[in-house]
């Protein structure tokens, strides 16, 4: 629940610390989420987590950061 909330502040904030990387880690749960209930479990990548951050968040994302945001998000102990 804590990730939503920082994801919707820095999306209704321009000027918020570290928009960009907190777009990235939503847009990269997106991305988990959808590929496990969706397509079967069949692994997210950073293109995924690319076209979901410009879609849902009109953030235009380098590759690094999403691939990033999703190496973070993978990570045990992740904010939640």
């Amino acid at each position: 629940m804590m990730l939503w909330r920082l994801v919707v502040a820095a999306y209704n904030d321009p000027q918020a610390e570290n928009r960009e990387k907190i777009l990235a880690w939503g847009a990269a749960e997106l991305a988990l989420v959808r590929h496990r209930d969706a397509l079967g479990g069949l692994p997210a990548d950073a293109d995924d987590v690319r076209r979901i951050a410009m879609e849902e968040f009109g953030v235009a994302l380098d590759r690094r950061s999403a691939e990033a945001a999703l190496e973070e998000r993978r990570r045990p102990g992740f904010r939640e």
